[in-house]
């Protein structure tokens, strides 16, 4: 665990998740002058029990790397500190703190805008870890062969097609990172993206690069992830709709949104696609354009409840 005066975290590598953390702590530090701690919750397993005697008047516990784990052991954590605690992070429903809404991965991506070269016959679907809803994708996915012929799909160690596949993350997490954020040249020449997401929960709301990536290279989304993530985006965050039909996004099963997703792949080139392409345009521009100022007025709002 390395500490920075009263900031701490596990992540000593120089790796994206340590990048992206700290820009979202120097955010949130530079909008209180009030006495605190912050602490990174990435790889919270990984802490040991100096943190449950933190210093300051309250708690900034930041979450904005990779969330999704240790979830009710962080709850936990936070609920014996004894003091205030303030939750920088995905919107989770029903959750026990205050939240700072925070999309970090969004917010400062590494990104950069990258126009679409041409909207060729096939989609791109890239999937590294094996997390438990990507094989419920993948195992749903493999039902429908006639789809996976049209992709350039790539599943964890079944069907490898990046250096990224091979890389010990233990290891070589920077690197690892590195080429994570890298848009692939196969995004400026397809017809649309399905992203499956780090997260695929029902109650909370997080996204990653994997979705920049899409939204960068103008390219149409079918999106696999947080139950309304889509609708979120849409309502609050001022995005255009993200494909031919969003409507699965609001379905809680997740798998009737695979099917409904993959059924929607099925029957892309027979959907009325310039308004399509035309909307991938706007998001793109919107990510870049917009969508900093809308997030920072939520942020802004929700550390006026500090007392």
């Amino acid at each position: 665990m390395s500490s920075q005066v009263d900031f701490l975290t596990n992540v000593d590598s120089d790796c994206a998740m340590r990048l992206i953390t700290q820009k979202v702590v120097n955010f949130i530090r530079s909008s209180t002058n009030k006495n605190h701690t912050v602490i990174d919750l990435t790889w919270f397993n990984q802490y040991d029990s100096s943190i449950n005697n933190l210093e300051g008047d309250f708690v900034f516990a930041v979450d904005v790397a990779d969330p999704p784990y240790y979830l009710p052991h962080k709850i936990k954590w936070m609920q014996q500190l004894n003091k205030p605690v303030y939750y920088v992070g995905p919107i989770i429903k029903d959750f026990p703190f205050p939240i700072i809404p925070f999309f970090g991965w969004l917010r400062f991506r590494p990104q950069t805008f990258k126009s679409k070269i041409k909207h060729e016959d096939f989609f791109v679907s890239f999937n590294r870890k094996a997390h438990a809803h990507r094989k419920t994708y993948f195992d749903i996915f493999k039902t429908y062969p006639n789809i996976l012929e049209k992709g350039y799909v790539s599943f964890f160690q079944d069907m490898k097609k990046h250096e990224i596949s091979s890389i010990d993350e233990l290891n070589e997490i920077t690197k690892l990172q590195s080429l994570a954020q890298k848009i692939d040249e196969k995004q400026l020449y397809s017809a649309f993206e399905i992203v499956c997401e780090t997260s695929a929960a029902p109650n909370s709301l997080f996204l990653t690069e994997k979705f920049n990536k899409c939204v960068a290279s103008e390219t149409p989304l079918l999106f696999l992830g947080d139950y309304n993530m889509l609708t979120t985006l849409k309502k609050y965050y001022g995005f255009c709709p993200f494909g031919p039909d969003d409507s699965y996004d609001s379905d809680f099963n997740y798998n009737l949104r695979v099917a409904k997703v993959l059924k929607i792949a099925d029957n892309f080139f027979n959907y009325p696609l310039q308004e399509v392409f035309d909307n991938a345009k706007r998001n793109a521009n919107h990510l870049f354009e917009n969508f900093d100022a809308i997030h920072d007025r939520y942020v802004f709002k929700a550390l006026e409840c500090i007392k």
